[in-house]
């Protein structure tokens, strides 16, 4: 059980270095203009995910703002939509509009990204139970 659950980590975080690596080549191909409490955090941000370091803890607060800049950002083009595209799938929408096809998008990269770093803690904290057991047998 526990090499099934390393095999499964090790390609969570080959995915999550993948995805962290396309949620900042997005991010900077859509051009979003960061808000001040983003600003100072992004940069550090985008490099780390660039450079294949998806998993640092102290992103969860840039993560989070950026989460929060793709909502403003479509709900501008489009009122609430934002807020939709971040509590459902949104891949089967179609949207001719190509600033707000590719804002959805980056909701959807970044629900992905999100989504496989929590899944990584998951196993993470699987692993550390799984030598708890086996100490105390």
């Amino acid at each position: 059980m526990a090499q099934d659950i390393n095999g499964q980590l090790e390609q969570a975080v080959l995915s999550s270095i993948k995805q962290g690596r396309w949620l900042a080549e997005e991010w900077e191909e859509i051009g979003i203009y960061p808000g001040k409490r983003l600003q100072a955090l992004l940069p550090q941000l985008l490099q780390r995910l660039k450079d294949g370091e998806p998993l640092a803890v102290n992103d969860e607060d840039a993560l989070d703002l950026m989460a929060e800049e793709i909502v403003d950002a479509l709900n501008e083009l489009k009122p609430k939509y934002g807020d939709l595209a971040m509590r459902i799938d949104t891949s089967e929408h179609l949207i001719f509009d190509q600033p707000r096809e590719q804002l959805r998008r980056l909701a959807e990269r970044w629900k992905s990204f999100q989504g496989l770093r929590r899944h990584i803690r998951d196993l993470q904290a699987a692993i550390r139970q799984l030598k708890l057991v086996h100490r105390r047998a």
